[in-house]
C-alpha cells in the first residue's frame, strides 16, 4: 500500500484541474496530493480507501479529500458485466485557489468550514450525486471559463449538505504552507514506500535533515498526529488491503505490512478497527456475497 506523491499540472490558462477518466475497471493507487479533490464516481462498485476508512461504494460515489490526504478507489475483483462503463470525474484545486475565491467573493464564505471537514474526507449522499451529475458531465465538453462556472455551482451545491466523515480523527490532515509542502511530501513519500521495514524517530529526522525534537514538532504540527501514530495506520491500511484482496495467512499480512509481533498487530488491529483481522476479512466475505 505505497502512496506515490500524484502532482497536479494547472491546464494552459486555467486555475484548477479537471480530469475525466473513461476505463474498464478501477485500480488501486494510493496516493496523496496538496490539493483538495472532488471525485464522482459512477457506474462502479468496489472499495474506497480514504486514510484509515475502507468501506464499500457504490453507483454515484461523490466524496471531497482534503490536502495530503491518502485515497485510492478500487473496482470490485468481479463486477457483473454492464454495457455502462465506468466514469470517474476528480476535480482539484488548491488552497491559494480557495483564499483567493473566498477573498474576491464573499458569497463563498462558508466554504472554508466544508473544506475544513475534507481534512479527514468526507462523502455526500448518493441523491446529491445523482442531482450534480449532470455538471459534471457536462465539465468534459466545456471550455476553461466554462468549467470554472460549474465548479462554483458544485461547490455551491455541496455547502450545508448531509455529509459523512471518512476518515477517523486519529487520521487527518491539514493544509500545509507552501514553504514546508516540499519537506512534507518528502517525509510522506519515504514513509510510504518503506512503512514495511524498521522507521525510527531518529532515521526518520536524519533524512528530513532535521533534528529529532524539530522532526516531532514539524510532523505533529502538518498531520495532527505523531508521526508513529501515522505510520501504524498505513500499516493497518495495507493490512486491511491484503486482508479484503487476498487470502494470505494473517501471521504474513502482519508481517508484511510491518508487524513484527503477532500479538502487537492483534492489539492495535482490534484498537483502531474495533474487531479483530480475523472478523474484519470475514465482514467483507459476507458484504461481497449479499
Amino acid at each position: 500500500m505505497k502512496a506515490q506523491l500524484e502532482k497536479i499540472m494547472l491546464p494552459e490558462g486555467g486555475s484548477w484541474c479537471f480530469l475525466l477518466r473513461d476505463i474498464d475497471a478501477i485500480p488501486f493507487e494510493w496516493h496523496f496530493h496538496p490539493e483538495y479533490e472532488l471525485t464522482l464516481t459512477l457506474n462502479e462498485s468496489g472499495e474506497r480507501y480514504v486514510g484509515d476508512s475502507i468501506e464499500g461504494y457504490q453507483q454515484s460515489d461523490l466524496v471531497l479529500v482534503g490536502p495530503n490526504l491518502p485515497h485510492t478507489w478500487q473496482s470490485a475483483p468481479s463486477v457483473e458485466y454492464t454495457e455502462q462503463k465506468p466514469l470517474v470525474f476528480v476535480l482539484w484545486f488548491s488552497q491559494q485557489w480557495v483564499d483567493q475565491l473566498v477573498q474576491q467573493f464573499p458569497e463563498y464564505a462558508e466554504l472554508p468550514k466544508l473544506l475544513q471537514k475534507s481534512y479527514r474526507g468526507i462523502k455526500f449522499k448518493p441523491e446529491l450525486a445523482q442531482v450534480l451529475t449532470e455538471s459534471f458531465t457536462s465539465l468534459a465538453e466545456a471550455s476553461v471559463r466554462e468549467r470554472l462556472i460549474i465548479l462554483l455551482s458544485i461547490l455551491d451545491a455541496l455547502l450545508e449538505q448531509p455529509m459523512e466523515m471518512l476518515a477517523s480523527y486519529h487520521f487527518q490532515t491539514d493544509v500545509v504552507d507552501n514553504d514546508h509542502q516540499d519537506v512534507l511530501n518528502h517525509i510522506l513519500f519515504d514513509v510510504h514506500q518503506n512503512f514495511s521495514q524498521l522507521l525510527t524517530l531518529e532515521m526518520m529526522a536524519s533524512r528530513a535533515n532535521m533534528s529529532v525534537s524539530t522532526f516531532v514538532r514539524f510532523f505533529k504540527r502538518h498531520m495532527k498526529q505523531s508521526f508513529n501514530q501515522y505510520l501504524t495506520q498505513i500499516r493497518l491500511g495495507h493490512a486491511c488491503q491484503l486482508l479484503i484482496r487476498s487470502q494470505k495467512p494473517i501471521t504474513f499480512i502482519a508481517e508484511e505490512s510491518g508487524f513484527h509481533n503477532q500479538s502487537n498487530f492483534n492489539r492495535l488491529f482490534k484498537k483502531y478497527k474495533g474487531m479483530t483481522p480475523a472478523k474484519f476479512r470475514d465482514s467483507f466475505r459476507n458484504k461481497s456475497m449479499n
